[in-house]
């Protein structure tokens, strides 16, 4: 019976242990962990803190927590930690013409480019579906404005490597990736 006891302590200490390192290690938010473009401040990873309408791709977070999670705009403005924000269109755009305009940002800004940003091409969660429907891993990356466009809508990013990118409004309820800027 002992045994059990001492089982159990060390799959829950185990557990918590897990949880903690998971909500506090460097993709959940690490304030140091960022990069200087022109005179804008970005982080250099997904954001990835727990709040509910997030999600970890195919709802795996061992497999894709390289990715960061994908968030309802909602839940994306509830999760921003003080001091820093969701960007704007145009706050999106400067760093975009910073790093030379729409025809050579892109691959300077997905991951192994050369401006260091790293934007994952983590794909997105539908709103046009009641099941979870993934898509696009590996080939698009969406990140969400803090740009409203109506009451249901709010204007993204979408990057795809050798692309232009492209600037879109899309359902409030799509899940999709965000980074942030410093206030």
């Amino acid at each position: 019976m002992k045994s059990k006891g001492l089982i159990l302590l060390i799959v829950l200490v185990t557990f918590f242990a897990g949880s903690v390192v998971a909500n506090n290690g460097k993709q959940a938010f690490n304030p140091s962990d960022t990069i200087r473009l022109g005179n804008q401040v970005w982080m250099k990873h997904n954001m990835a803190i727990d709040v509910p309408n997030s999600f970890w791709y195919d709802r795996d977070s061992v497999k894709y927590y390289d990715q960061g999670k994908l968030y309802y705009f909602s839940a994306a403005l509830m999760a921003c930690p003080k001091g820093w924000h969701i960007p704007s269109d145009g706050e999106w755009q400067q760093l975009i013409d910073y790093l030379g305009g729409d025809s050579v940002a892109v691959d300077k800004m997905l991951d192994g480019g050369s401006s260091g940003l790293n934007l994952t091409l983590a794909g997105y969660r539908s709103a046009n579906s009641n099941n979870d429907l993934f898509g696009k891993l590996g080939e698009y990356a969406m990140y969400w404005t803090s740009t409203i466009k109506a009451e249901q809508t709010a204007y993204g990013k979408m990057f795809v490597r050798d692309k232009l990118p492209e600037h879109q409004y899309y359902r409030r309820a799509n899940a999709f990736s965000v980074r942030l800027i410093k206030d």
